[in-house]
């Protein structure tokens, strides 16, 4: 993107330039995964082609996998002129000691399953380097001290690895504006004043990853004194922590995509209007195995009036306060009694709920949400819907919704779900399919059979049965799904 400032910004640069090449038929869209794309075989021959000059410098982009070997010794004359490299599902016996690569910019080391470190001198000469992909080495646990060395390193990724600590050289990193170290479920260490020392850094994301109790607040911590950054994806797992985010402004100003993991005792989770209208570029919402938690409250605050709960007020905090949110996956939260709070969420997209075996209905209907229903159109942005193993779940919502933007609604071991939502004004212009176990959709129950055949079409059974008769692969609820 060039020197762009502002990552959201570039972000949305980077989306119309994509756009762009999608409208030219030089990316492709990727089946249901919305968020990716692909390139035809050819296309990306001519793009290689064009990058090394017409094959003039054939060598700027080398690309090696399992079938391939990487020999320094005669290779010496090709890594002088590379500028990036790819090494993808390798072996690792094939790995040099080091590699001389002084013109070096980018360096993707994917999917190697037997790497378990680096050889210790393996980054000493590309000095030059400024993105570096170690993402998706499941058995990669430690890296080495001479990471540091890499001074003009900008972006590193991290993320699905098994790294158990951070080395302290990483704080010699000035220029890195990028460190995504998501679903790191080995992690346990973060030293001290590491992420601090990092004082070019704008995106931090560490979402899904298992950094202990009382990590995660020094990390804010951190974060907080950095001037540039703008974009933080995190995960919370105590009551101190979510307290230290609450209280800074810059940090909740911040937040992208926040994960609240394991908290033990809470009991009832309130949040303020205020709180979400500073989140203004909170995109996505995990909450998992919280198994005290039995609600969120939202506490609506309008015009310095705190808990000013007139109809009104309610609906233009709505409005006003939680237009960002997007994406909601709740799971393992046992004595969760429903996701009424939804209700506050007009541009809801995506909504996962899973292993919540108290649930009886997604939406409850209050006196509140009775007084609220018509001006709010519950539901009306939302793509997505999955509802699996919710033992009690009885019903989405007692009164029939439009949902006019849905296109995917996936159910499965929902014994006690036997309505869903529709009626004959609910809109299937959009929707696409409606997946789960034939002895439920039997069993379902509909206010006249017109609205029944109208939807029969869309149904298709679950990945469980599928799966039986060899059927289409299975999806699930990623990190991936829901972080664009």
């Amino acid at each position: 993107m060039g020197e762009v400032h502002d990552l959201h910004e570039a972000r949305n640069q980077g989306k119309k330039i994509i756009k762009t090449l999608k409208h030219a038929c030089l990316l492709e869209s990727c089946g249901s995964r919305e968020n990716r794309v692909k390139i035809h075989d050819v296309l990306r021959d001519m793009a290689l082609l064009l990058y090394g000059e017409h094959g003039v410098k054939k060598n700027k982009i080398l690309v090696y996998n399992k079938v391939t070997r990487l020999d320094e010794d005669q290779e010496t004359s090709k890594l002088k002129e590379t500028e990036k490299i790819s090494l993808w599902d390798m072996d690792v016996g094939k790995f040099p000691e080091t590699l001389v690569c002084p013109n070096l910019k980018t360096l993707f080391v994917k999917k190697c399953h037997n790497l378990k470190k680096f050889p210790s001198g393996f980054f000493q000469f590309m000095l030059l380097l400024r993105v570096l992909d170690l993402s998706d080495n499941d058995n990669l646990s430690e890296l080495p001290t001479g990471i540091g060395k890499l001074g003009a390193l900008r972006y590193l990724s991290l993320s699905h690895t098994r790294i158990r600590e951070l080395p302290i050289e990483l704080k010699n990193l000035k220029n890195l504006m990028i460190l995504l170290m998501d679903d790191m479920k080995s992690l346990e260490i973060i030293p001290q004043d590491v992420i601090s020392s990092l004082i070019s850094l704008k995106l931090f994301s560490i979402y899904e990853s298992n950094i202990s109790s009382g990590v995660d607040e020094t990390v804010l911590e951190e974060l907080e004194s950095l001037n540039d950054i703008s974009e933080i994806s995190t995960t919370i797992s105590n009551a101190l922590s979510f307290n230290k985010l609450k209280s800074s402004h810059k940090l909740q100003r911040c937040i992208s995509y926040l994960h609240l993991h394991k908290w033990g005792d809470v009991i009832s989770l309130e949040l303020s209007s205020s709180f979400f209208k500073r989140v203004e570029h909170l995109r996505g919402l995990h909450i998992s195995h919280c198994n005290k938690l039995e609600d969120v409250k939202i506490n609506v605050e309008r015009e310095g009036t705190h808990n000013d709960m007139t109809l009104p007020n309610k609906i233009a905090a709505r409005e006003e306060y939680f237009h960002t949110l997007r994406n909601v996956l709740i799971e393992h939260c046992s004595k969760l009694l429903d996701l009424t709070w939804l209700v506050y969420a007009p541009y809801l997209e995506k909504l996962h709920v899973e292993d919540c075996e108290s649930i009886e209905e997604v939406i409850c209907d209050d006196s509140e949400v009775c007084e609220m229903k018509e001006k709010l159109n519950i539901f009306s942005r939302l793509k997505y819907l999955t509802l699996n193993r919710l033992p009690r779940l009885k019903s989405i919502y007692q009164h029939p919704l439009l949902f006019p933007s849905l296109e995917t609604i996936k159910v499965c071991e929902c014994k006690s779900l036997r309505s869903l939502s529709f009626d004959s004004n609910t809109s299937n212009n959009s929707l696409k399919k409606i997946k789960g176990e034939t002895s439920w959709w039997n069993q379902l129950k509909w206010n006249d059979e017109t609205i029944k055949h109208s939807f029969t079409p869309y149904f298709q059974i679950h990945e469980a049965e599928a799966y039986l008769t060899d059927s289409e692969e299975s999806e699930t609820g990623s990190i991936d799904d829901i972080q664009e």
